[in-house]
């Protein structure tokens, strides 16, 4: 199935379900003029974040993907500290080089060819669109952030929905991507749709719109890094089901690199908690433990 296909659909199911929650709890879609640039840029962000996302996890094995993905947390991180004023410790720059290590192990090419022989030119590329999507997932979050509830989580999806829907129809629409096209990555070329391809749009839809609905409301309310570190929880997931429906088996130094992201993951997760213990209860806490 076409790229393009897929985030269309995402994002115009986003849009029809938004719509229809808009109407119902009359919520005033209207957003002040000083947040028009927080709305902007969070919608640019979202929409290449997914279009990366979909390019990735179409072109390389699903776990290796999500893997690579799972680095938001880590960009996250360091832009909360920079830009929401979020406290970052030595800790969490230790466990920020420790994923970064486990990257390396990931998207090494020998063994990505060995892992899907079927995609060995588009490995590399995958795998960078992977970790764009990590990149600019982390500054959606931030964009988010800064709304401070501001405008309302069901505003922001709609607007954004309206926005990468439209950028999408209008992609689709040109010639270079139908399937007389000169364009080399088939991935991206529109064919004709079977009944298998519009139920599992439509599944897409439908996830991609509750997807949305919890990550910005959850994004709104707590800690970012939190939040992003918690979404991580599929990658597991996302391993049994790439060995046991496409039976793709990663290679042992792939295996290595999953689990050093995965610990350096939690172990971020538990630093952030800490954190918010001491400085919730100060006096609880010496200054040895701060």
């Amino acid at each position: 199935m076409a790229t393009p296909l897929v985030i269309g659909a995402r994002f115009l199911g986003a849009f029809i379900f938004t719509a229809i929650a808009c109407i119902v709890k009359r919520v005033d879609i209207r957003v002040p003029r000083e947040h028009h640039k927080i709305l902007i840029l969070r919608s640019i962000f979202g929409l290449i974040s997914f279009a990366c996302g979909t390019f990735a996890f179409q072109n390389m094995p699903v776990g290796e993907a999500t893997v690579l993905i799972s680095m938001a947390p880590v960009f996250v991180a360091m832009f909360s500290a920079c830009f929401l004023g979020e406290s970052i410790s030595c800790a969490t720059v230790l466990l920020i080089i420790l994923s970064l290590s486990g990257i390396v192990l990931i998207v090494d090419p020998d063994s990505l060819a060995q892992a899907n022989n079927t995609l060995p030119k588009l490995n590399l590329l995958a795998a960078a669109a992977a970790l764009c999507q990590a990149l600019s997932k982390a500054v959606s979050y931030i964009f988010i952030k800064r709304s401070n509830n501001k405008i309302y989580f069901l505003t922001m999806i709609f607007w954004y929905a309206l926005f990468g829907f439209a950028c999408t129809a209008f992609f689709i629409s040109h010639r270079l991507l139908f399937t007389q096209s000169s364009w080399k990555d088939t991935s991206w070329v529109v064919k004709p749709l079977d009944s298998r391809d519009y139920i599992y749009l439509s599944i897409i839809s439908l996830l991609g719109f509750i997807s949305q609905v919890t990550l910005t409301k959850a994004t709104q309310l707590i800690n970012t890094t939190v939040v992003s570190l918690i979404r991580n929880t599929d990658i597991l997931v996302t391993m049994c089901f790439q060995i046991f429906y496409f039976h793709i088996v990663p290679c042992w130094l792939q295996v290595i690199g999953m689990v050093i992201m995965v610990i350096a993951t939690l172990l971020i997760l538990a630093s952030k908690e800490r954190e918010r213990v001491i400085a919730t209860h100060p006096k609880c806490f010496p200054d040895c433990y701060r």
